[in-house]
C-alpha cells in the first residue's frame, strides 16, 4: 500500500453530512406530520416523512462508504491517507 497527501474538502460537498442532515429534517417534519388531522392528509406526510429519513440514511451510509477525502469547516488542511 503506497501513502498519499490529500487536501480536506468543505463540509457542503460531502454526502454523508447532507445525509445527516436530510435525516434530522425528516425527523423534524415528521414530529410536525403527527399535529395534522387525521385522515389521508396525515399519512401522506407520514410517508413522506418516512421516505425522505430512509434517503438520508441511505444518502449517509453511501457518502461514508465512498469517502476520499476527509472533510473539514473552516481551514482546509493536508492529510495522509493510504491508497
Amino acid at each position: 500500500m503506497t501513502v498519499k497527501v490529500v487536501w480536506s474538502k468543505p463540509w457542503y460537498r460531502s454526502r454523508g453530512v447532507w445525509g445527516a442532515l436530510l435525516g434530522a429534517s425528516a425527523t423534524i417534519y415528521g414530529l410536525y406530520a403527527t399535529a395534522l388531522p387525521c385522515g389521508v392528509v396525515q399519512d401522506v406526510h407520514n410517508y413522506a416523512a418516512g421516505a425522505l429519513a430512509l434517503y438520508g440514511s441511505y444518502l449517509a451510509f453511501m457518502g461514508r462508504r465512498t469517502a476520499s477525502q476527509p472533510i473539514h469547516i473552516f481551514w482546509p488542511y493536508q492529510k495522509e491517507v493510504l491508497d
